[in-house]
């Protein structure tokens, strides 16, 4: 018997693991996403083979859902949630899960709609029905009206997870997390463990984290200081093979979602009187290699 119906809306790194692990585990999956079709029947996790679950083209208003994932980029976020407010399937939890989204106030003051919000703390790198997942600290959940349920799902998915009573603090400690590394790994090609190993690309990421907590700092108060911070990042990404999902844009010619990072960060800056010549010269960097794809 199934045990529930989830929609996932992106079939990107992250959708299509969600998606074969919560197959696996006896819920009724539909998926929405261009990369839905290039996957087929299973999805090979590690080597590991995952039966995968059929695909649609589009929303049915007519299906009832319990979890909706909203694991897109963040630039089709905002079209997703519209169509998914035109078509109104029922849906008892929406779930945001974009690691450059520090602020979800934006999205329920736009469409009155109350979201929750994961993170994700683990490597992902999908190449057709092939996903490499680099183990981190899991998926984060934050302790709202709607964490049971959902560590309930991931348990139920063998899925790592974790739970804290302050999501947004965590949301902003991995925008800057992310406006550090992920801009040079595309920029260099580079995997998390080669580009700690370049002093002076190191320095340069040091620099960015600095300064872009600075810049959020005058935003939001954070509760750990930058050098925590950059410590922390050390640790943790400093002996992990893994591309960043940036790079993995670029490998397939798409568009990143640098905007909504350093490009956040820069603009943010101005408003708040920060200065920020490192994200600037990192995205000009950028821009000079990939100038179709910032």
């Amino acid at each position: 018997m199934k045990k529930g119906k989830i929609l996932i809306l992106g079939a990107g790194s992250i959708g299509s693991y969600l998606a074969a692990k919560f197959f696996r585990a006896n819920y009724h999956v539909d998926v929405i996403g261009r990369k839905a079709d290039r996957i087929g029947e299973y999805l090979l996790i590690n080597s590991k083979r995952y039966d995968f679950p059929p695909t649609s083209k589009e929303i049915s208003a007519q299906s009832s859902y319990d979890f909706v994932f909203l694991t897109c980029k963040i630039y089709d976020l905002k079209k997703n949630l519209i169509n998914l407010s035109k078509t109104s399937p029922k849906s008892k939890i929406i779930i945001l899960l974009q690691n450059c989204l520090f602020d979800i106030s934006e999205f329920e003051h736009t469409y009155q709609k109350d979201f929750t919000s994961v993170l994700v703390y683990d490597g992902f790198n999908l190449n057709n029905n092939k996903l490499k997942h680099t183990k981190g600290s899991g998926f984060l959940v934050g302790n709202d009206k709607y964490s049971e349920s959902l560590l309930q799902l991931f348990k139920n998915s063998l899925i790592e997870t974790r739970t804290t009573s302050n999501i947004v603090q965590h949301r902003v400690e991995k925008t800057i997390f992310n406006c550090t590394t992920n801009i040079f790994s595309a920029t260099y090609s580079r995997t998390l463990r080669e580009l700690f190993a370049d002093d002076e690309i190191t320095k340069h990421m040091k620099n960015v984290l600095y300064e872009s907590y600075e810049v959020l700092s005058k935003e939001i108060e954070i509760n750990q200081d930058k050098q925590e911070m950059w410590k922390k990042l050390t640790l943790q990404a400093k002996n992990l093979d893994h591309y960043t999902s940036t790079h993995q844009d670029v490998r397939e010619n798409k568009v990143t979602e640098l905007s909504y990072l350093n490009g956040f960060i820069i603009k943010l800056g101005r408003r708040v009187g920060v200065a920020t010549p490192y994200n600037i010269e990192a995205v000009n960097n950028f821009k000079r290699k990939h100038p179709n794809l910032y």
